[in-house]
């Protein structure tokens, strides 16, 4: 007598009444009802059905990204929710459309991927033999050292769903694998497909709008308006169809003459040690870091619009402040300090020492403030895209367990380098050129602070962003109101310089900045000038560290809440 549990198939999926709501104008309304199927290991489905009807909804749902309202979902008789924490990279997502980096190669794009999921313990040997694996399963050997921005369409497919099988999941949900490609690219990965779930032991359910292969899969699933109607063969299928053709499936108001429940959902998952899924944790959160790094300088070099700007910026920011300095600094440094005895020689040198001292006192603040204001927004165009721009790929990287402090670090050491290289050329330039006071050490750290806290609250613009331009235009908006804001050069009430200036890093920067000149006649001059608080360059610089760090943890949390991970 045959064992029950060798007869029975493993249950890789099983749905049970599934509902997912929206909420609606007049209340919760369902974009799925009541659905329930189930799949054994092994084993490759289509899901079809007109626009609009919850497929990609269904597939999203298993993934985790969306919360269903009633029903169960199970994966190997373990629990969704549970079994994803168990086994984090166990389920493969590639929706409809999915991005990668332009400008890095095949090769380069999924060798950064084995890197950022798969455990630091595995050894240098395995992850190349596993990327070239990869590499041949997909049929990418040819086009492993091209650009991806120059694959065509069916190119980027295979590497998509080579990203997918980086952790080597036992199932893959895929959305639209197939659509825009032409009769043979679509025959061709339906085969990869079937090899898959043949060869590799995958379970796949894929979501489709193409009904020329499916008799390729093992099942069909037909969905419409939210609930499925049929679950078993495309064989089966056509004979309840009968006549016409299965596309008219979308347009038929009742379709009880096709209903088929779930050939496999009334059978029991094999028992516990019949079959065990081994997929790995992504890598460490500090691995993960330095992989981002190096992906992230190899972005920027490749970049040559990018590099240009910020060489552009780099030299014509601290040329601008040279312009209105050379001809007013001399006299500056020439003001009288002594007044002569003569009654008469000393009223005059007087009103031309009040009459010098506003102007000069005038000149340097507006320096200084000139070189801040240039320096955020260096900052700003630093960070402000840097997040915005590949919304798509950090998702999909979030999916496959990429830490949000990896990302958010990386991202700010680029910037910091970044904003490191022009405070130091300003600071320089200003010092050498212009021949301006100061300690250069004490100038040079409040500069870069000040630089470094406008490209970190950028930054967080940036997480908050679903585009590179609204990020953009955000971060304008903030570098346009630092200089009224900071009360610096406009007079303000009271009240308002107190709750607008913590925030207004340019204040801080500006009145850092003077107090290193606190030691120079300078300094004398340009507070007759000024009545407006001075924080200490001590003081200053801790404000400015404080909002680096309060601005990296809102985006440390922005790219968390964004990027919703499957739990």
């Amino acid at each position: 007598m045959t064992d029950k549990s060798e007869a029975e198939p493993c249950l890789a999926i099983s749905v049970r009444g599934l509902r997912v709501e929206t909420e609606g104008h007049d209340g919760p309304r369902a974009l799925l009802d009541d659905v329930s199927f189930a799949l054994p290991h092994g084993h490759l489905a289509a899901v079809i059905g007109p626009s609009g009807c919850g497929k990609s909804t269904l597939l999203r749902s298993l993934a985790g990204i969306l919360t269903p309202a009633a029903g169960e979902v199970s994966f190997f008789n373990c629990p969704a929710s549970a079994y994803r924490e168990t086994q984090p990279l166990a389920i493969g997502y590639l929706p409809q459309f999915s991005e990668a980096h332009e400008s890095l190669t095949v090769e380069e794009i999924l060798g950064f991927c084995v890197d950022l999921q798969l455990p630091d313990a595995l050894a240098f040997s395995t992850r190349v033999r596993w990327l070239e694996y990869l590499i041949e399963l997909a049929g990418l050997e040819s086009v492993r050292h091209q650009r991806y921005g120059s694959l065509s369409g069916g190119q980027r497919r295979r590497v998509a769903l080579a990203e997918t099988l980086v952790a080597d999941p036992p199932i893959l949900l895929v959305d639209e694998l197939t659509s825009g490609l032409d009769p043979h690219a679509e025959a061709d990965m339906m085969e990869w497909l079937r090899f898959l779930t043949t060869k590799a032991s995958k379970t796949v359910l894929l979501v489709t709008h193409s009904v020329r292969h499916l008799d390729r899969v093992d099942s069909v699933l037909f969905m419409k308006e939210g609930r499925l109607w049929y679950h078993g063969t495309f064989a089966d299928l056509k004979k309840r169809k009968r006549e016409g053709v299965i596309e008219d499936l979308f347009q038929m108001d009742d379709l009880s003459e096709i209903q088929h429940s779930s050939p496999f959902l009334e059978s029991n998952a094999a028992p516990e040690g019949a079959f065990s899924v081994r997929s790995s944790r992504p890598a460490s959160s500090l691995r993960q870091f330095f992989v981002l790094l190096r992906r992230q300088m190899l972005l920027f070099v490749r970049d040559k619009a990018l590099i240009a700007l910020q060489l552009a910026l780099l030299f014509t920011f601290p040329a601008l402040v040279a312009v209105f300095a050379l001809d007013g600094l001399p006299q500056v440094r020439n003001l009288p300090l002594q007044l002569d005895t003569n009654i008469i020689r000393s009223l005059q040198e007087q009103l031309l020492y009040l009459r010098d001292s506003m102007s000069s006192a005038t000149l340097v603040s507006g320096l200084i403030m000139f070189q801040v204001i240039l320096l955020t927004l260096a900052g700003s165009n630093d960070s402000a895209r840097e997040i915005a721009k590949e919304s798509a790929i950090l998702d999909k990287e979030r999916r496959c367990g990429l830490s949000a402090w990896a990302y958010v670090g990386a991202k700010f050491t680029l910037v910091a380098m970044l904003c490191l290289a022009q405070a130091l050329w300003m600071t320089w330039f200003v010092k050498v050129v212009c021949r301006f006071p100061g300690a250069f050490g004490a100038q040079f750290a409040i500069l870069f602070l000040t630089t470094l806290a406008m490209g970190a609250t950028c930054l967080a613009i940036s997480a908050s962003s679903r585009s590179a331009e609204r990020a953009s235009l955000l971060s304008i908006y903030l570098v346009g109101l630092q200089l009224p804001l900071s009360g610096a050069v406009l007079a303000l009430p009271d009240w308002l310089v107190w709750i607008t200036r913590p925030w207004i890093a340019a204040y801080w920067g500006w009145s850092g900045y003077l107090k290193t000149l606190s030691d120079c006649a300078v300094y004398d001059v340009v507070r007759q000038g000024t009545h407006t608080w001075l924080a200490s360059t001590r003081m200053a610089g801790g404000v400015l560290a404080l909002h680096c760090i309060v601005a990296l943890g809102l985006c440390a949390l922005l790219v968390q809440r964004r990027s919703k991970v499957p739990q």
